[in-house]
């Protein structure tokens, strides 16, 4: 308990406006992995996660079921599959795993690493894109499991981006299906291609 406690005073010194060092602060070093000038977690994302987003809003499975009979919020799994990445020449993903998710939701794996290459980096943003129509008030919803950073990385890079409606679900599918939640299987949306 004591380190989540660490872990959040370090995250909430990164975001504050004008916020000094972790030295100038006195505070000492941040928690391995992650990165004081965004507080995205850089490794080991299967980690205790923060009670807050900045700039965004946290939900619980009641937060979800709101959300999915508004009709406008996008839901974003963002959970890393096992397996080979996507094929370079046709953007498959090579998954050794099939992947039990929210109703509804949109599977765009690995967009929740602290670190994006350039070809991962446009495949989220052109997915953001389409799936919001451009509308950059369109609420978005993320989620991975619990205890997965990835969810909490994406929702905070949309929030970067511009993205002015974003939630996050800590308990991800997880906390979904121990609420009794149903789930479907989902398929990664092609990483060469945007949603259907």
């Amino acid at each position: 308990m004591r380190s989540l406690i660490v872990l959040l005073n370090a995250i909430v010194l990164a975001f504050a406006p004008g916020a000094p060092s972790s030295a100038e602060a006195g505070g000492g070093a941040l928690p391995p992995g992650v990165d004081p000038a965004t507080g995205f977690r850089m490794q080991r994302y299967r980690a205790p996660t923060p009670d807050f987003l900045p700039d965004g809003a946290v939900v619980d499975s009641a937060g979800v079921r709101a959300a999915m009979s508004d009709g406008r919020t996008v839901l974003v799994d963002v959970y890393p599959p096992k397996g080979a990445g996507p094929d370079p020449l046709d953007g498959t993903w090579r998954n050794s795993e099939t992947r039990q998710t929210i109703p509804g939701a949109v599977w765009l794996p690995e967009v929740g690493r602290g670190f994006l290459a350039d070809d991962y980096e446009a495949y989220f943003r052109r997915n953001l894109a389409a799936l919001t129509g451009g509308d950059l008030n369109r609420p978005l919803l993320f989620f991975c499991t619990a205890d997965c950073w990835q969810g909490w990385n994406a929702a905070r890079r949309a929030i970067l981006w511009g993205h002015g409606a974003v939630s996050w679900y800590p308990g991800g599918t997880d906390q979904w299906v121990l609420d009794g939640g149903a789930v479907t299987t989902a398929e990664p949306v092609n990483f060469l291609n945007e949603p259907k």
